[in-house]
Order: C-alpha cells, then sequence, then structure tokens
C-alpha cells in the first residue's frame, strides 16, 4: 500500500481519476490514506434497495484503497478517515448524485469492518463487494 501512495496517487489525481486523501501525524508521517473516485453500477448488479429509483447505471462513488499505518493500527484513524469519506459522499450528492458509496474489502477481517461500519454486501452475502446508501450515512455517521 505504501508504495502505491508514492508511485500512483498523484498520477491518478493528475488523471482525474482518483482523489488520494491524507491523513498525517505531527510530523507528517503518512498514518491513513484512502482514495475516492466516482463509479456506476449496473442495474442487474446491483441490489434492489440500491436500484430502486435510480437511473441505468447507478451513480455511486468508489472508496478504491484505504491504508491505515501498522503503528496506527487499533487508535480509530481509519474510522475517522471512512468518517471523513462519508461526509464527504453527502456533500458531494448536493450538487451531483451519489446514490451509494461502494468498496471492495481485500479479506474477510476487513469485510466484517466494514459492515459494522453499516455496509451491506451485494448480491453474495460471503462477498467482498459491499455498498452504502448515501440516503443512510447520517444514521452511520450517528
Amino acid at each position: 500500500m505504501d508504495d502505491w501512495l508514492r508511485r500512483y496517487s498523484g498520477q491518478n489525481r493528475r488523471g482525474n481519476t482518483a482523489a488520494t486523501w491524507v491523513i498525517a501525524d505531527q510530523d507528517y508521517r503518512v498514518a491513513a490514506y484512502a482514495t475516492l473516485s466516482m463509479t456506476a453500477i449496473d442495474h442487474s448488479a446491483a441490489p434492489a434497495r440500491l436500484r430502486k429509483a435510480a437511473p441505468d447505471p447507478v451513480p455511486a462513488l468508489l472508496i478504491g484503497r484505504l491504508a491505515v499505518d501498522e503503528t496506527a493500527t487499533g487508535l480509530g484513524v481509519g474510522t475517522a478517515m471512512v468518517r471523513h469519506l462519508l461526509a464527504t459522499a453527502v456533500e458531494l450528492n448536493l450538487s451531483a448524485a451519489c446514490k451509494a458509496v461502494v468498496v471492495t474489502a481485500l479479506h474477510e477481517t476487513a469485510r466484517q469492518w466494514w459492515l459494522k461500519l453499516g455496509f451491506q454486501p451485494f448480491a453474495d452475502e460471503t462477498g467482498l463487494e459491499l455498498y452504502l446508501l448515501t440516503a443512510d450515512i447520517q444514521q452511520t455517521l450517528g
């Protein structure tokens, strides 16, 4: 994940394909980062709640990468980053449609973490692809 941040985050931003958000400590060391980009979900792949009253394809915001430095693991930095990204999705939805936020968990442990944050699986209950409706974000943010 460190290599990606050094090598590709700038390229993605300059190419308008993904924006990288960073949380750094007081010494400017990266504690966490995440990427956001626009995406769309085909109606045929979307759960009923996601495609209800939505165009085809369904507009969404993709959290493409989320990484937390080992020294910051367990401190809530990842959760704080996701809270910021979800607030950004709500703000974005005011000016451009964003029906949901989507993510692909890297593994089952990450999947369980996303589920605790309110994300729901797509069609497969054990799959790593998850979504959270923009309308449900306020509830998740508490």
